[in-house]
């Protein structure tokens, strides 16, 4: 029983990290995402538990303990299916990012991870049944449960995830716990005929499902996808997980997909001349855009790229026209701790491209982060970043101005626009100690961003409290 009770529960919280990435390329990984699967996991647990238990008192034998197992690896085989499809009935309609990430959560994890809790209440009446010593027998099964849960949790986040993918580790999960369900109840051969039956088909029908991801890492499903640009001239898409992130022309670098690419080159401009020496600080390289830019506009110039997953540098060398022999730098790490180490710097200009509205570091907003950043830059430095917010909201942009302006004495808002406007919209803040040149930048009047301040009473964010994605939890909402 021991064995029984560390595998599922091995499985179990392997499904529930897995669950969180299967879900990523369709609702991506916000607050909403995460608080869906886990939730999901303890109402399983709540509701199988108990139902594990009322079994255990009427129908307590291995052929029960069998059954469970056995079903949860067949409901195993299907989330695959149900993700796929119920992300596409989902796409019908407006369906509210909540309620899509519940459905989506219910239907897909809910009934795996519901057999999987009936397994530890089972095993445990068949352990203690004739055994004077209960509470030990009871409190073992418990301690090997959490050793399976923690092995799971491990596991899958730190090996599996980017070894093999979501996929095949759902359909692994899934035979797994048919196997051990069949060798649990091995006395009924229809039963056992039946399961295999339903197996076959469903590992058939996986064959034939759609391929979401190219490449799958720990940290996102990366897809490649062909379009054009405003020129009709082709283009990559980068998209991670479900967002688009970069419009990639491998043929020409000196191609920027979106305006605030341009505002970036424009700023640049204002301060160098193709011949110039400088250092550039890249927080995030997603598809590498404006790196390779700076790179070929201005040769003479050091460009360092901190990109936290390796699968993305080397998608965008294998698929998106970045040599492998370029003289962009990447480091493959947190920015901030690249950052405590500082073996590069001092930097010129730093570009922040790691904000999304769907996923925000929140350990890169704080002032503690910013005070490092500005201790590994030149005294003239500029740092310009973008973020997303909704001015129907605007707590996140209010609490960056702020955090910003805690620590330069200049900060600049530029929406690429004559005012900060309502709806969901990127937003790029310039900060520097050095008055920040306007002759070729459209920013927005300092009387326009002390009313707006005055209208968003927000904090600066600290290590210690910045909630981050509370103040964008309604953009979140409004974007499905």
């Amino acid at each position: 029983m021991n064995f029984i009770v560390f595998v599922a529960s091995f499985c179990l919280m392997l499904i529930q990290i897995v669950s969180g990435r299967a879900l990523a390329p369709f609702v991506g990984t916000s607050v909403y995402a995460w608080t869906g699967v886990i939730g999901t996991t303890l109402a399983a647990l709540i509701f199988g538990s108990s139902a594990g238990g009322y079994l255990a008192d009427r129908v307590g034998n291995r052929k029960t303990l069998g059954t469970a197992l056995a079903l949860a690896g067949l409901c195993g085989l299907s989330i695959n299916f149900l993700i796929i499809y119920s992300a596409k009935w989902m796409g019908i309609g407006a369906v509210p990012l909540m309620i899509r990430v519940i459905i989506m959560s219910l239907s897909a994890f809910f009934p795996t991870a519901f057999f999987l809790a009936m397994v530890t209440p089972l095993a445990a009446k068949l352990t203690v049944t004739g055994t004077p010593k209960s509470g030990s027998a009871v409190g073992r099964l418990a301690a090997i449960s959490a050793m399976g849960n923690v092995a799971g949790v491990l596991s899958g986040g730190y090996i599996l995830i980017a070894l093999v993918g979501t996929s095949t580790i759902l359909t692994t999960v899934a035979l797994t716990l048919l196997i051990l369900g069949g060798f649990v109840a091995r006395e009924s051969q229809i039963w056992k005929s039946t399961l295999t039956g339903l197996a076959v088909i469903f590992l058939i029908g996986s064959y034939f499902l759609p391929r979401i991801c190219d490449k799958e890492t720990s940290y996102y499903c990366i897809r490649i996808i062909d379009s054009k640009n405003r020129d009709a001239q082709p283009v990559k898409v980068l998209r991670l997980d479900h967002l688009v992130h970069s419009y990639v022309n491998p043929a020409d670098p000196l191609d920027l997909g979106y305006d605030y690419e341009r505002v970036y080159a424009d700023l640049m401009h204002e301060r160098y001349v193709a011949t110039s020496t400088f250092t550039t600080f890249f927080i995030g390289g997603g598809g590498y855009v404006f790196p390779r830019y700076v790179q070929a506009a201005y040769p003479a110039s050091k460009n360092i790229v901190s990109e936290i997953d390796p699968g993305v540098t080397k998608i965008n060398q294998e698929q998106l026209g970045l040599s492998t022999t370029t003289s962009i730098v990447t480091v493959n790490e947190d920015a901030r701790q690249h950052l405590l180490r500082g073996g590069d710097a001092p930097y010129d200009l730093v570009f922040g491209d790691a904000f999304n509205d769907f996923s925000v570091p929140t350990h890169l907003t704080t002032v503690e982060f910013h005070r490092l950043l500005k201790s590994r830059m030149n005294t003239n430095g500029i740092y310009a970043l973008n973020v997303i917010d909704d001015a129907r909201y605007g707590r996140f942009l209010a609490s960056m101005i702020r955090t910003l302006s805690a620590v330069w004495k200049y900060v600049e808002v530029d929406t690429m626009a004559d005012h900060i406007n309502s709806g969901r919209n990127t937003i790029i803040l310039l900060a520097s100690d050095e008055p920040i040149s306007t002759s070729t930048l459209e920013l927005i009047s300092h009387e326009e961003v002390t009313t707006f301040l005055q209208d968003h009473l927000t904090p600066v964010l600290t290590d210690d409290f910045a909630p981050t994605d509370r103040y964008l939890a309604p953009v979140f909402k409004d974007s499905y």
